[in-house]
């Protein structure tokens, strides 16, 4: 069955004529996640977490354990933003062409064919596009809840964000996204699971090698760490010129979460 991890609520202070709220519903394989953000103050003001046990696959379930068990799901808000939080993505470049048959055909190259699934683009700078898709099923669980939600993928956040030359790495539960900016270009832009320590250092060393990049010159941007469940991390920054953890913000329930959960790994659920 589904569980709840974590909870953290300040104040909603939306009203049908004053919506001041944003839902950000992040989505992977085994969770979803609610972070709320107060657009006038810029703070986020309210967070829930939500995840399948072992034995339970996808996301019916899930969906229905949080519609009984989630604060949040009855909110007024003033956008709903579903995002998209899956390694089925690629970046591409930008077709003049209005057919997107290239585009899924990339996609299905890279990571396979799958059936009941829509594809989506989202711009990712003026020559490059992100490629991504939905499952038809989770389309149809979640726009039943939250009708005006529009769809968009993680890494499009960070493509928007992310401006200092580097490695950047977002870790979650079981994987974490590479990022790589060297000289204001994406030079990579990936998922990879969590495996053993050694294999995870080896991995992000080598995919700085296979583009020409030299750790020893580079900086390296960590969101998400838990020094209880990443001690790789240790590791894995010696060989980088420097290093730099990325909490959750000090403000609004950072502040909560960040006191009363100090090993917490949720700070990726923030960069909205």
């Amino acid at each position: 069955m589904a569980k709840k991890k974590i909870g953290i609520y300040g104040q909603l202070q939306s009203t049908a004529n004053n919506k001041v709220e944003d839902l950000y519903l992040i989505v992977d394989d085994q969770s979803i996640c609610f972070s709320v953000k107060n657009t006038v103050s810029n703070e986020f003001v309210a967070f829930e977490a939500f995840t399948n046990t072992n034995e339970n696959i996808g996301w019916n379930q899930l969906v229905a354990y949080l519609q009984n068990n989630s604060k949040l799901i009855q909110a007024i808000y003033g956008n709903i933003h579903f995002v998209m939080n899956s390694p089925r993505m690629i970046l591409s470049k930008k077709q003049k062409i209005s057919d997107l048959t290239i585009y899924l055909n990339e996609l299905n190259i890279v990571h396979g064919e799958k059936y009941e699934e829509e594809l989506m683009i989202s711009p990712a700078g003026p020559d490059a596009v992100l490629v991504y898709s939905v499952p038809d099923a989770l389309q149809s669980l979640l726009s039943r809840v939250f009708p005006t939600g529009k769809w968009r993928h993680y890494a499009s956040y960070l493509l928007d964000q992310k401006e200092a030359s580097g490695l950047h790495i977002q870790l979650f539960e079981n994987k974490y996204i590479l990022l790589i900016q060297h000289e204001g270009k994406i030079q990579l832009l990936q998922y990879q699971d969590i495996s053993g320590d050694d294999m995870n250092v080896y991995t992000i060393l080598n995919a700085c090698k296979s583009i020409g990049l030299n750790p020893n010159t580079m900086a390296v941007y960590i969101t998400g760490y838990n020094e209880l469940e990443h001690s790789w991390i240790n590791n894995l920054v010696s060989y980088f010129e420097n290093a730099a953890l990325i909490s959750a913000p000090e403000t609004g329930i950072g502040a909560t979460l960040n006191k009363e959960y100090p090993h917490h790994n949720y700070a990726t659920y923030f960069i909205f």
